[in-house]
């Protein structure tokens, strides 16, 4: 269990192992250290609710309160401030608020909750967020806007309803997602996690390696075809074990009660699940994957886009590709081509330039060599040298010591705010007692920096450009040290 439940490692693949060593695993263990699991869950965030600041509703519990979301008026039974309960509130208070039936939408399962505006004959609130309370109470969080509020007005509703349908499909678009995931990569997924939103959703599931280019679209095709086939969900209360006969699955971070509300898009999905759903698959529009990418051990988290915040990626695309096309001088359809073309042109401009600086490189070695001087039997050359890296700069080194044969080379070169330092000794001269690295740290210390290397190469940099000349001097020094 520790396995699955801390680093995502399938239980099937813990099965399939320990059949090759011919064992069995626990499944009664599994399955109850999965039941401790979730009820700590559901305590944690039973004890996160209870911390909202409400005032006590014991008072509430002989009214009969219910969650309609056809409904377009009811009445006030509870205003409170904190933990203080009003029989009025007015303009600017932030309060809680609980009507008799109500049509706003609770936080839950990983869907926001509903906002919008409560209205009444002598004032306005405006609904920031809905949430329910542990034992299921409905309750509104918000601030009033106008006027005054109080117990027992008869109020209307105004909920933000584009929100709550971005949202709908958003959460429809979650439970085809995680059914497409099962029948891709396989039954071991299970939700970790979702969040949905009006312009996105976010769903965290156990998996145990990257999901690839070619599995993402196999999953986006799939939840595409069940919108273009314009399924009608079926959404049904029943009891937990009627659920339970019929294959649903529970979505993270739902409480269940003995009934149950059962999410079914035929032939397709099936799942546990308080949240607002669209009536139909095609209110969807179109479903498209943001990213995908791991948050954990054996834990992947996908971000998609649904209806109106897909069509408004298609087109900023499209209108970014038409840029592209107009600065590439050519048409949409043909950028692909157009760009292999640039990468070609690319690489053989990069290839005749590093032709040409090498040649001007050698055409430079004689002012080079003219600094060789002699260390015991062997050339020695240090010069400053103009170079665009420190790849220039050792293949530099390189061709002065092919010229020189045997002996030692160390280069140095100044670029915008600091030195650069590479020595090169040919093997005779390491055998003799040279040591490059030790060459080319003293070199760097005398100009503010340090570094080090193998006996035959090494390189270094300093901060202080300034200084490249009395450096290259003290490596001077440091080479003629060495001469036995």
């Amino acid at each position: 269990f520790k396995l699955y439940d801390t680093y995502g490692f399938p239980w099937e693949l813990t099965e399939e192992i320990a059949g090759e060593a011919g064992l069995t695993i626990d499944m009664a263990g599994f399955e109850s250290a999965m039941a401790e699991q979730r009820a700590r869950a559901r305590a944690a965030r039973e004890d996160v609710d209870a911390k909202v600041a409400t005032p006590d509703i014991t008072f509430l519990r002989d009214e009969k309160l219910s969650d309609d979301e056809s409904a377009t008026s009811s009445e006030i039974l509870m205003l409170g401030e904190g933990a203080t309960r009003l029989d009025n509130a007015s303009d600017g208070m932030e309060v809680t608020l609980i009507v008799r039936t109500t049509p706003f939408h609770a936080e839950g399962g990983g869907q926001l909750g509903d906002t919008g505006f409560i209205v009444g004959p002598m004032g306005k609130m405006e609904v920031h967020t809905t949430k329910k309370l542990p034992e299921g109470t409905t309750y509104h969080v918000g601030t009033i806007v106008e006027g005054n509020l109080q117990v027992g007005d008869t109020v209307q509703f105004e909920v933000d309803t584009p929100r709550r349908l971005a949202m709908a499909r958003n959460h429809t678009a979650t439970h085809l997602l995680h059914a497409a995931l099962k029948q891709v990569l396989g039954n071991h997924v299970n939700q970790a996690g979702s969040l949905v939103m009006p312009d996105r959703l976010r769903f965290d599931f156990t998996h145990f390696s990257p999901v690839t280019a070619e599995e993402l679209k196999q999953i986006t095709d799939l939840v595409n075809g069940e919108i273009l086939k314009a399924v009608s969900l079926n959404i049904q209360e029943m009891s937990m074990d009627e659920a339970k006969k019929l294959g649903a699955m529970a979505l993270f971070g739902e409480k269940y009660g003995d009934r149950v509300r059962v999410v079914t898009v035929p032939d397709f999905s099936i799942e546990l699940c308080g949240g607002s759903h669209v009536v139909n698959t095609a209110v969807i529009g179109t479903f498209r994957i943001l990213s995908e990418g791991g948050i954990g051990s054996g834990v992947r988290r996908i971000e998609a886009v649904t209806g109106e915040a897909a069509l408004q990626l298609a087109q900023k695309e499209q209108a970014e590709l038409r840029e592209v096309a107009t600065l590439l001088k050519t048409k949409p359809e043909d950028i692909v081509v157009r760009a292999q073309q640039l990468v070609e042109e690319t690489k053989q401009l990069e290839h005749e330039l590093a032709a040409a600086r090498k040649e001007l490189m050698s055409g430079g070695l004689d002012a080079v060599l003219n600094t060789v001087f002699d260390a015991d039997s062997f050339k020695a050359v240090v010069a400053d040298v103009k170079a665009a890296d420190m790849d220039e700069l050792r293949s530099t080194a390189d061709m002065v010591r092919d010229k020189i044969g045997s002996g030692i080379v160390l280069l140095g070169m100044a670029n915008d705010d600091k030195v650069n330092f590479v020595c090169m000794a040919t093997k005779d001269a390491v055998k003799a007692g040279f040591h490059a690295g030790n060459i080319v740290k003293a070199t760097a210390q005398a100009a503010g920096g340090n570094g080090g290397g193998r006996p035959d190469m090494a390189q270094a940099g300093g901060k202080n450009p300034s200084a490249l000349e009395t450096a290259l001097e003290k490596g001077k020094e440091t080479i003629l040290s060495m001469v036995k």
